[in-house]
């Protein structure tokens, strides 16, 4: 099973509160409630565009080196 609500994951386990692997568990669960802090990165897009390989080493425009056959 797959579950992206903490409540009703632990309403298809139906373990207790009061055990040591309920509470186990719960502590398991609240750890994920905290949002990971993202920072952005400071990109060298000089050095990106001469030795990146990934979408961001490319034009903003895909057909700037086409040519078009008829």
């Amino acid at each position: 099973m797959s579950f992206v609500d903490k409540k009703a994951l632990l309403k298809f386990i139906h373990w207790p509160k009061g055990t040591p692997t309920g509470d186990s568990l719960r502590d398991w669960l609240a750890g994920f409630d905290d949002e990971p802090e993202l920072h952005a990165a400071n990109l060298d897009m000089d050095r990106i565009s001469k030795e990146g390989f990934g979408p961001e080493a490319h034009d903003d425009d895909p057909t700037a080196n086409t040519k078009m056959v008829t």
